[in-house]
């Protein structure tokens, strides 16, 4: 079976209800989802995929993240994680969300694996992306903020 989602919370309920168990490809929007449905046969979704909060810019193609046009070095995961997070700033991302998202993986209860990773972005944004701040919201998830924090002149 093969179920195609737009949203994280589609992709997160599907596998909950399926344990894991089906395919999900996931589109960034529902224009992309319209071209799949209607070119049965030969999709070519061209849609770039990047996301400008701020003064941050992710780019999932490039695999890239610039935070005031300075390259950031990031881990893939922290990359993938971030991703998420400023795909909607200001959101709670829910356990279960990221770990089927970033993870791609049902969730089965163990917050671990994406407190950890949170704790490594925290540690590369510090440095790297002073305003960007991931934080915590109890016993739910995280959320990113981005705030216009000015750059040191050299």
């Amino acid at each position: 079976m093969l179920c195609v989602g737009t949203s994280a919370e589609q992709l997160a309920a599907v596998a909950e209800a399926t344990a894991g168990g089906v395919a999900v490809v996931y589109l960034p929007d529902d224009a992309a989802l319209r071209a799949v449905i209607e070119g049965v046969g030969s999709v070519a979704v061209s849609a770039h995929r990047v996301i400008e909060v701020g003064k941050l810019r992710l780019d999932a193609d490039l695999r890239e993240a610039t935070w005031h046009g300075e390259v950031m070095t990031l881990s893939s995961r922290d990359f993938d994680l971030l991703y998420a997070l400023a795909g909607d700033p200001g959101r709670v991302w829910a356990f279960s969300e990221l770990t089927t998202h970033v993870w791609g993986r049902p969730y089965v209860g163990d917050t671990q694996a994406v407190v950890s990773a949170v704790k490594r972005l925290r540690r590369s944004l510090r440095c790297a992306a002073p305003g960007v701040q991931v934080e915590s919201v109890r016993s739910v998830g995280y959320r990113v903020t981005v705030a216009e924090v000015p750059i040191p002149s050299h």
